[in-house]
Formats: structure tokens, sequence, C-alpha cells
């Protein structure tokens, strides 16, 4: 819930990667019309931070919307972190697991403190904090 609420917030990705509509008759998308060679791309960050898919809340970091049973349909397909399709990142299995297994370790063995009044950050294809400073001591119930 965890992982997923901060790709969600944070995507590493969020231009989207772009496609062109290829050559012949163009493209319609729910009623839009798009001549060949248009480039496209879904923005993952747009997606992400949607009132109309994620609720007025959408802006806010909130891991309890994805216990079982809450997500909509419309949620699930806009969850997008990694991309769509044939396309999409061919990491993605190999990156959850990492995350699971390293934040998992991390938030067991450690005690964290963000040292930021606020998170600034870098836009292009990938989305990266300008700065963020954290404090680390290891947690008392660590036996590593």
């Amino acid at each position: 819930m965890v992982i997923n609420e901060t790709l969600r917030i944070h995507s590493t990705s969020s231009i989207g990667l772009p496609r062109v509509v290829p050559p012949g008759p163009g493209v319609t998308i729910r009623s839009h019309y798009f001549p060949p060679q248009t480039v496209l791309s879904v923005p993952a960050y747009t997606i992400h931070h949607s009132p109309s898919i994620w609720g007025p809340d959408a802006d806010s970091f909130n891991p309890l919307r994805w216990a079982p049973g809450t997500l909509t349909d419309r949620q699930k397909a806009a969850f997008i972190p990694f991309s769509v399709g044939p396309r999409a990142c061919v990491g993605r299995n190999v990156a959850e697991m990492e995350l699971a297994l390293i934040v998992s370790t991390a938030v067991h063995g450690f005690e964290f403190e963000l040292r930021e009044e606020a998170w600034e950050t870098k836009e292009g294809f990938l989305r990266k904090p300008v700065r963020c400073r954290v404090g680390t001591r290891k947690s008392a119930t660590w036996r590593g």
C-alpha cells in the first residue's frame, strides 16, 4: 500500500513516453481526432494527481486508498508508474521486488526523519527531488 501510493504521488517518470500516430487515417481517442505524425503522451503525473480519478484528496499521501477492495477499476487502469502497453518498463517486476525488499528492510532497521520543510522537485523525463535531506538512526528493535 505504501509503495504503490508513493509511486502514485512521486512517479519516477512523470512526463510519459511519447508515441507517434502512424501514417494513415490518423486516430480518434475519446472523440478527439489526432492526425498522422502527431506526438501523443500520457503524463503519469497528471493522471496520478487527477481528482476526477483519485478523489478530492488526489494530492495527499493516503496509503489506505490501496486497502483491499477500495480501488475502482478506473483507478487500477490509471495507475501507470511503469508506463503501459508493449513498450512499458521491462524491469517492472524486478523493480517492484527490489522496492518491497529494500523498503521493508530499511523501515525495519532504521528510523527516518525528513529534514526539509517542503519537497521541491525537478521535472523532466525523470522526476527528482532538488534537495532531500533525511536523518537516519538504527531502530531500537534492529537485530542486523
